[in-house]
C-alpha cells in the first residue's frame, strides 16, 4: 500500500477509535491552560510550519521504515528543536514559521542523510512560497532554527541510544529468549543507558522485580493470557492488530497525528503548539528508556516460551516481557496529553490503556507487565508535566 493509502486507512480507524473511546466526555470541561476552544477553532490539521513539517517527518519515516524507536527519537528531537528555535525567535522579534522550518529541515536531514536533497527541495519551496515583503524575515528565522537544531543535534549524538551492548543473553527457562526464526539478537538492550529528557537516569522509575516464575502470580498471569487465546473474540483481535504500528510512522506517528489533531481543534498558537508536541515526544522517549532498563534488568519470558499452546494474533517483538512497551509509552503519551487537555475526560490515557490491553489480546503479555508498563507512565508523566517545558528560554535534556 502507498504512504498515502496507509495515511488515509489510518486516520479512518483513528476517528473511529476516538468516537468510540471518548463519548460524552468529549466535551466535558474541566478547565487547563490547553482546554478551551475558541470560536472559529477547527477540527483539522492547523497549517502553521510546526504542523507541516511533523507531517513531513511522518512521511519520512514512513518511507524509510526506521523502527519504533527510531521513529520516537526523530519526532522528540525535531519537536524539541522546533520549540527552542520559535524561543530564540520570539526573543528576536521574527515570526515562529522560518524558525521552525529551519529547525526541523536541519534535524530531518541529520536523522535521513539519504533524503538530504528532498528535504532541502522541501524548505526551498516553503521559502519562495513567502511573499517578497515577508522572505527576508523568514530566511533569518530559518538561519535561527539551523542554530537551535545544531545544538539538539549535539545532544542527539551523545544521548547513547546507538552504544554498543556488551552484554550476554541469560539462560533459562525463567528467562527471555528470541522466538525469531532463526534466533536473534535482542532488540534495544543499550536503550536504559540512554540519556533521558526529565528522568534523572533511565533507572530512576525502574519496576519490581515481575512474579517469581514458580509462582501462583506468575502462573494466573499466563493461565489469563491462554484463556484469553483459547477465546479471542473478533473485537479483541481487531485491537490487538490496530495497536501493532508496524507500518506507517509507527506507534510514534499515530500518536503525532491524535496530538495535531486535538491541537487544531483547539486552535492553539505555533509556540504553544511545538511545546505540547516536544514534550509528549520526549516523555515517550523517556518511557521508552524507563521500559527497556526494566526489560534488560529481568529478562522476563514471553507467554508462549511458558506455553507454546497460546495462539498469537501478532508478531512477538524480540525483547522481553516485562514491562510492556505499549503500556510505558502509550500510557505516558495519554497522560501527558491528558494533562494539557483536561477537557476531554481522560480520552487520551483511556487510549493508551487500550494500547496496553491490546498485548494481552495478542498474546504477547501478561497482565502484570501492563500493571507495571502504567505504573512507570505515572510517575514518568507525572515528572514530565511537574517539571515541564519553559516558555521563555531553549529546553535542555535533564537527564545524565
Amino acid at each position: 500500500m502507498s504512504i498515502s493509502g496507509i495515511r488515509q486507512a489510518s486516520c479512518v480507524l483513528l476517528a473511529l477509535l476516538t468516537i468510540a473511546l471518548t463519548g460524552a466526555c468529549a466535551h466535558s470541561d474541566q478547565g487547563g491552560s490547553a482546554s478551551a476552544s475558541p470560536p472559529g477553532a477547527t477540527p483539522w490539521a492547523k497549517p502553521t510550519s510546526t504542523m507541516a513539517w511533523n507531517d513531513y517527518a511522518w512521511e519520512l519515516i514512513a518511507r524509510n521504515q526506521i523502527g519504533q524507536f527510531p521513529s520516537a527519537r526523530t519526532f522528540a528531537y525535531m519537536n524539541l528543536a522546533i520549540n527552542n528555535a520559535l524561543v530564540t525567535a520570539r526573543e528576536k522579534g521574527l515570526k515562529p514559521d522560518g524558525a521552525a522550518a529551519g529547525a526541523a529541515a536541519t534535524v530531518l536531514t541529520f536523522m535521513f542523510p539519504k533524503e538530504e536533497q528532498a528535504i532541502a527541495k522541501r524548505l526551498a519551496g516553503e521559502t519562495a512560497a513567502i511573499g517578497a515583503d515577508g522572505r527576508q524575515a523568514f530566511t533569518a528565522g530559518v538561519e535561527i532554527g539551523q542554530t537551535a537544531a545544531a545544538t539538539v543535534i549535539t545532544w542527539a549524538k551523545e544521548d547513547r541510544s546507538g552504544a554498543d551492548w556488551s552484554g550476554s543473553v541469560p539462560v533459562g527457562p525463567d528467562r527471555w529468549a528470541s522466538q525469531a526464526q532463526p534466533p536473534k539478537p535482542p532488540i534495544g538492550p543499550q536503550l536504559g543507558g540512554s540519556r533521558p529528557f526529565f528522568m534523572t537516569t533511565g533507572s530512576e522509575f525502574r519496576a519490581p522485580a515481575p512474579p517469581a516464575f514458580d509462582s501462583a502470580s506468575f502462573k494466573a498471569g499466563v493461565a489469563e493470557v491462554r484463556k484469553v487465546s483459547d477465546t479471542r473474540t473478533n473485537e479483541q483481535l481487531r485491537v490487538a492488530q490496530y495497536w501493532e504500528n508496524l507500518t506507517g510512522a509507527y506507534s510514534a506517528g499515530l500518536w503525532n497525528e491524535v496530538a495535531r489533531g486535538t491541537i487544531s481543534a483547539h486552535g492553539l498558537d505555533e509556540a504553544t503548539s511545538a511545546r505540547i508536541l516536544a514534550m509528549m515526544h520526549m516523555a515517550a522517549m523517556d518511557a521508552f528508556i524507563a521500559c527497556h532498563d526494566s526489560k534488560y534488568t529481568y529478562w522476563a519470558p514471553r507467554p508462549t516460551q511458558v506455553d507454546p499452546g497460546i495462539r498469537l494474533a501478532i508478531a512477538i517483538p524480540n525483547h522481553p516481557s516485562y514491562p510492556s512497551n505499549h503500556a510505558c509509552i502509550s500510557g505516558t503519551i495519554g497522560l501527558v496529553l491528558d494533562g494539557f487537555f483536561p477537557d476531554q475526560g481522560g480520552r487520551y490515557f483511556a487510549m493508551g490503556r487500550q494500547a496496553g490491553e491490546s498485548r494481552v489480546y495478542a498474546g504477547i503479555h501478561y497482565r502484570f507487565d501492563l500493571d507495571a508498563g502504567f505504573d512507570i507512565a505515572r510517575k514518568l508523566s507525572a515528572k514530565a508535566l511537574q517539571t515541564g517545558i519553559p516558555a521563555d528560554r531553549p529546553f535542555a535534556p535533564l537527564g545524565r
